[in-house]
């Protein structure tokens, strides 16, 4: 500030305030010596974006263009003037302030430093003061080498498993290690090991790798990962490549209660002012832009809906843009053409799409300076005050600062889970460095699809392609991990591999020098690490030179490509490639590069797989209540995991007061409900609850609420207890659930106010009538009489609080109904040829409405029914015929066709779908009488039946449906063979 760096400022919008203060500035610039400065504050960039500017600021603060009272600029001026419109407003009157605004720009003279990484300086321990950066580093590599030889290598050596000797481990350490320290990122690696050996020593689990840092001998050797390089034939190069400076990039796999812990050590030991998460923005994508500019501009919401939905749906999890949909949607441009109201929509939709939404924290990143952050970046403040960078995390690697990926990793919580109670109910510790990673148990888990809730492999399309290849080893399970994408599923890959896999399909290779590289593949290139191997082997190049191919291959830059074609066929050929023959190797290359993966990173996440997989084969109780636990508010999963343990013979029980922990707990061939899991109940209330039975089990409800710490529970805590049956461990034999939990349930009030009446007591220090206050708690209160809850408001409380059934089924009531009807189960229809026609009963669950690429809606959801679940398929034209009985939870009847995969998976798309009342209607209103063709008999047998049927007259229609050898046929009888009707 000062003389001559102070100004008045002066501009022009066309709004009245402006107008009002023009002169006096003049004025109070002459009479001070202040000069004028002539801008123009721009919101957006050319005049016509005005109207969506102002849509904007309504979409922020929720309020529609027909508004009142709210934020708007007033006139369409805000934008970036020229400097003739500029000149046009100012220039005759005030030709200085005009010229100042150039004055000021050239006396801007801010440099940002280009190629500069802001490393912070990791603290060396008083006992290392002698050493540099660059030598404490590698002295803590070579003792975590010495450590991985005696705790892994030495097993393998003595198992023969080890496909590398020690000499080429400590050639490939020493390479790695000279390449860290001359690219100055020592320092990096100390600050990763650091907290991850934080990590480690405070109990939180860490992943054993991520991304290419998985190919690191330095990162295995410090603990930063657990996969070993050599063993996976991993490259240093892939994740760090001399010849292509760049910032090295590690990113950690968390247990999600242990992450904010990690990062709050990170920050007290480089300083909180130097510490902060990263902001991201949320975007309008084409279906939201249009939503909110519909209700902006107020619009009806059933015709922004309707219009939203006429955009397709992401393909690949790319948003399909509001220009492409208007390209492929015919039904999107027709209305366009026809209605202006929606072409005013689109277009101004159009010009918000890609706008910045909302602000928010970035799910993993971290940045961390060596000085306060504000003296490098622009930090914020978040809505949760927290705080955080502005920029986002693309621009933060330009800007050098050093930014770490700190990310939740709900599945380490489930494996850790899962060994605390194996170690709390078998006492066996676990070293997975001591089992086979080719363990039979756990790969005929995989074969068989067996993949519900296994990392990385439990979805239907991972699971059916487990079934297809069969894997036998974690390489199969790398491969799996790196093929299931839909490029590799689209191109066709996948189904080559598994046939190459089982020699259905012969592996033919363009040159011999290809098998040793892609022979654990069956020929295909699925790895990026093997595409550089080709490159080296084949054309000679370094691992650094291959890599800089590989990224060449992946951007498709021409020229790059170019060049690289020639010197790849050019080293192909010096070492007797023919010329066409490395051509056809390189395009091969070229065409793999949109699919090739990262090994590094599949064999790391086959490797977690591998370890839910070898819990779940081997610790079935243990795995599935740690998996429980940790996944108890997605009741879809729980509905699916529960099913599939109750098929092994794994039952799980309900809630006890006096027996359940904070979480499941895993029993020999059960597994217990957890106290926390029941809806309402927090965790201070469970642990109240434990503290309290210290001291005994709880006798009864009474018992229960009088030995509760005042506050401890409330009414909700104690309906959710009642409702889920937590209680039913103290109720007399002969009483019947339902009826104990009724009359629980009607005393709750009075056990509360009993409770808090004799805290109150003994606070004042007053003792009762029988002598103090052992007497109270030994005076039992009887419980009222109450209706006794039927069946179903029994399994309806218990779903309230517990978010699904545990003793029963909704169903089980009107299983002699279904059974009438002649519906199939879930689990029959996988008898059924595929093609079949099917009736099935059940529960519609999991309810998505879905919309195809012309605009028609569709459903697909799962019916439950005692047996399991099917997935079904209502395509548009039943949809449109049955979309009001369509709802969650809705009982119905489904006639459909059940068609199943090769490997068994089976969907039922649904043709006929009926609410059950209707259908039972339906049924009492017709008859239908199956007739095979064979036994038709020349019509003999249809003559016998017409003669039952005119014995039975009355309102009932009749149908003959004839089974022939291909088809079946179904006839309505004659209306006088009508016969009277019966729902049983």
């Amino acid at each position: 500030m000062g003389k001559g760096n102070y100004f008045l400022e002066i501009q022009e919008h066309g709004l009245e305030p402006q107008a009002r203060i023009r002169k006096p500035l003049i004025e109070l610039s002459k009479r001070t010596g202040i000069p004028l400065v002539a801008t123009n504050d721009a919101h957006y960039l050319k005049p016509d974006d005005a109207r969506a500017h102002d849509l904007l600021l309504c979409i922020g603060s929720g309020k529609t263009v027909n508004d009142q009272n709210r934020l708007r600029y007033g006139t369409p001026n805000f934008y970036v003037r020229s400097p003739e419109e500029m000149w046009d407003i100012f220039g005759a009157e005030l030709p200085g302030a005009l010229q100042r605004t150039v004055e000021i720009a050239e006396r801007c003279e801010l440099k940002l430093p280009e190629g500069v990484n802001y490393l912070p300086n990791y603290p060396i321990p008083e006992s290392e003061a002698g050493l540099s950066a660059n030598d404490y580093f590698e002295k803590v590599v070579r003792v975590g080498y010495q450590t991985r030889k005696q705790s892994v290598w030495d097993l393998e050596f003595g198992r023969g498993e080890m496909s590398h000797t020690f000499s080429d481990y400590e050639q490939r350490l020493g390479h790695e290690i000279e390449v860290i320290k001359g690219m100055g990122y020592a320092g990096y690696f100390l600050i990763v090991w650091d907290f991850v050996k934080y990590a480690k020593e405070h109990g939180i689990p860490v992943g054993p790798g991520r991304g290419s840092s998985a190919g690191s001998l330095v990162a295995y050797c410090l603990g930063i990962t657990d996969i070993d390089p050599l063993k996976y034939n991993l490259f240093f190069e892939r994740f760090l490549n001399p010849e292509r400076i760049s910032m090295p990039d590690i990113d950690i796999d968390f247990c999600v209660r242990g992450r904010a812990e990690v990062i709050n050590h990170v920050s007290k030991l480089y300083g909180r002012d130097s510490v902060c998460q990263i902001v991201t923005f949320g975007t309008l994508a084409s279906r939201a832009a249009i939503k909110d500019v519909g209700r902006a501009l107020d619009m009806p919401y059933s015709e922004v809906d309707r219009i939203s939905k006429m955009i397709p749906p992401p393909v690949r999890g790319r948003n399909v843009s509001i220009e492409q949909a208007i390209q492929q949607v015919p039904e999107l441009r027709k209305t366009m053409e026809q209605n202006e109201q929606v072409r005013d929509l689109i277009d101004l939709a159009q010009r918000l799409e890609g706008c910045a939404r909302h602000v928010s924290v970035h799910a993993a990143g971290v940045v961390i300076t060596p000085e306060p952050l504000q003296e490098l970046i622009p930090i914020a403040v978040s809505a949760k005050d927290e705080v955080t960078t502005q920029y986002e995390m693309t621009d933060l690697e330009k800007v050098g600062v050093l930014k770490m990926d700190f990310l939740a990793l709900n599945t380490l919580t489930i494996i850790s889970d899962c060994l605390k109670s194996i170690k709390r109910v078998l006492n066996e510790e676990f070293a997975w460095a001591k089992i086979s990673l080719n363990d039979e148990k756990t790969m005929q888990l995989f074969s068989e699809g067996r993949t519900d809730a296994i990392f990385q492999f439990e979805s239907s399309g991972m699971q059916e392609i487990c079934r297809k290849l069969r894997p036998n080893s974690i390489e199969d399970l790398s491969a799996l991990n790196a093929l299931y994408r839909p490029g590799p599923i689209d191109g066709g890959m996948v189904d080559d591999f598994i046939l190459r896999h089982h020699g259905k399909k012969s592996v033919r290779y363009i040159a011999p020098e290809m098998k040793e590289i892609l022979d654990s593949t069956n020929g295909v290139i699925v790895y990026q690490e093997q595409a550089m191997q080709l490159a080296q082997k084949l054309a000679g190049y370094t691992m650094a030179e291959a890599d800089s191919l590989r990224k060449a291959m992946g951007k498709k830059n021409r020229e790059e490509m170019a060049r690289q074609e020639q010197k790849f066929i050019s080293g192909a050929v010096a070492r007797g490639i023919k010329q066409d023959k490395a051509q056809q190797i390189f395009s091969l290359m070229a065409q793999f590069a949109d699919y090739g993966f990262p090994k590094a990173h599949s064999v790391a996440y086959a490797y977690l797989a591998f370890q839910t997989g070898y819990l779940k084969a081997h610790y079935p109780e243990h795995f599935y209540a740690a998996v429980l636990s940790n996944e108890v508010d997605d009741t879809a999963k729980v509905f699916r995991y529960t099913k599939e343990m109750r098929g092994q013979g794994i039952a799980l029980l309900p809630p006890d007061v006096n027996e359940s922990e904070v979480g499941f707990t895993a029993l020999k061939g059960a597994i217990r409900y957890g106290l926390a899991a029941i809806k309402g109940i927090g965790l201070a209330s469970v642990n109240a609850i434990m503290k309290a039975r210290e001291q005994g089990p709880f006798r009864s409800l009474f018992d229960f609420t009088e030995r509760l710490e005042d506050g401890a529970i409330n009414k909700r805590v104690l309906e959710g207890l009642v409702c889920s049956g937590a209680f039913d461990s103290v109720k007399p034999s002969n009483v019947e659930s339902n009826e104990w939990r009724a009359r629980l349930y009607a005393v709750i009030d009075s056990a509360l106010g009993r409770s808090a009446r004799a805290r109150r007591t003994r606070a004042l220090g007053q003792d009762d009538l029988f002598g103090g206050q052992e007497g109270t708690a030994a005076v039992e209160v009887s419980l009222p009489n109450a209706t006794a809850w039927t069946a179903i408001e029994m399994l309806t409380a218990e779903k309230k609080a517990l978010g699904f059934y545990i003793t029963g089924h909704p169903l089980d009531a009107l299983s002699e109904t279904i059974s009438q009807l002649g519906a199939t189960t879930s689990a029959e229809l996988a008898q059924r040829d595929s093609g079949s026609r099917a009736v099935v009963a059940g529960l519609i669950r999991e309810l998505q409405l879905k919309t195809t690429k012309k605009g028609d809606r569709f459903a697909i959801f799962r019916l439950e029914d005692q047996a399991g679940s099917v997935k079904c398929v209502l395509w548009p034209e039943p949809y449109r015929r049955n979309s009001s009985i369509l709802m969650e939870e809705a009982t119905i009847l489904i006639t459909g066709r059940a068609e199943i995969s090769d490997e068994g998976a089976i969907t039922l798309i649904a043709e006929r779908v009926n609410a059950l009342t209707e259908a039972v209607q339906q049924k009492a209103r017709e008859l239908v009488i199956r007739i095979s063709g064979a036994q038709t008999n020349g019509g003999a047998r249809c003559e016998a039946v017409k003669a039952i049927l005119e014995g039975a007259a009355g309102d009932c229609d009749v149908f003959l449906e004839i089974v022939l050898d291909d088809m079946t046929v179904r006839v309505r009888a004659h209306p006088s063979l009508k016969v009277q009707g019966s729902a049983e």
